[in-house]
C-alpha cells in the first residue's frame, strides 16, 4: 500500500520536573506522547519537601527517553522511504526483522527494485548510508540496520556463503589458495565469517580501494604464507 502524508520528527527525549517525580514522569510522559514501558527514565534530583512544603522546598528533575526498537527503527526508515518513493509516486512496503547486530529492513517496490539496487548493489548501498544518517539523528543515537530491496542483499549473502565454502573445498584439495572476485568490504565480512570455523582454512585479503579480493587457504600455498587475516 502506497504511504502518503507526513509526520513531524518524534522527539526522543524530554527533561522534565514537577514537585514529585511521578508529577515530572507524567508530564514528561506527555510531552513525547508515550507510555511508561516506551520509555527509560533517569532521576536527576529527587526533589526536596521543604519546611511546611514552602521554605527550602525544591522540584524533582528527570529525564526521560524514549527506547529505541525495531519497531521505532521501521517507523523512522518508512518516513525516510516515503519521500524517496513518493516523489517517484511508487508503491512499496517493508518488512522487518532483528539480526544479531542490526535491525534488517527489506523494502518491497513497484517494479523499481532495479532503480533502487543499481549496478551490483552501488545504489542500494548509498541508499542505506543515507538512510542510517538521517534515522540515527531522527531517532537521537547511532542505528545498526541493514537495508534490503526486494531480498537483493539476502540473496546476495547466500550466494557469497556457497561461494566461499566451494573455494574452501578446492583449497583442501589443491593444497593452493583460492581467490574469489574482488568485493566491497561488506561483502568481504560475509565470506570471512562463513569460513571463520572451518577447521584448517584461512581467509585473507589483497588488493587496494574499495574492491578487494579474499583469498581463501590452507596455510600450504606460496601465497598463504604469513599472510595475515585481513578484512
Amino acid at each position: 500500500m502506497k504511504r502518503n502524508g507526513g509526520k513531524g520528527i518524534r522527539r526522543t527525549s524530554a527533561l522534565s520536573s514537577g514537585k514529585t517525580v511521578e508529577k515530572a514522569l507524567e508530564k514528561a510522559l506527555e510531552e513525547l506522547g508515550a507510555s511508561v514501558d516506551e520509555v527509560e527514565i533517569e532521576i536527576i534530583d529527587a526533589g526536596q519537601k521543604g519546611m511546611l512544603n514552602i521554605f527550602g522546598s525544591r522540584d524533582a528533575q528527570i529525564r526521560v527517553t524514549r527506547k529505541t526498537s525495531s519497531r521505532g527503527t521501521e517507523e523512522a526508515v518508512d518516513e525516510v522511504m516515503r519521500t524517496i518513493m513518493d516523489s517517484l509516486d511508487v508503491n512499496y512496503r517493508l518488512f522487518t526483522k532483528e539480526e544479531e547486530d542490526s535491525t534488517y529492513i527489506n523494502i518491497e517496490t513497484a517494479g523499481v527494485d532495479g532503480l533502487l539496487i543499481g549496478r551490483k548493489g552501488d545504489t542500494l548501498n548509498s541508499l542505506q548510508h543515507l538512510v542510517g544518517r538521517i534515522v540515527s539523528k531522527k531517532l537521537g543515537g547511532y542505528q545498526r540496520l541493514t537495508l534490503d530491496v526486494g531480498g537483493y542483499l539476502s540473496n546476495r549473502r547466500e550466494i557469497l556463503k556457497q561461494k566461499a565454502l566451494k573455494a574452501a573445498e578446492r583449497a583442501k584439495k589443491t593444497g593452493r589458495d583460492v581467490p574469489l572476485e574482488p568485493m566491497k568490504a561488506a561483502e568481504r565480512r560475509i565470506v570471512h565469517l562463513a569460513l571463520a570455523e572451518i577447521e584448517g582454512v584461512t581467509t585473507y585479503t589483497m588488493g587496494n580501494g574499495d574492491l578487494r579480493k579474499v583469498f581463501v587457504s590452507t596455510g600450504r600455498g606460496d601465497q598463504g604464507q604469513g599472510r595475515p587475516r585481513n578484512r
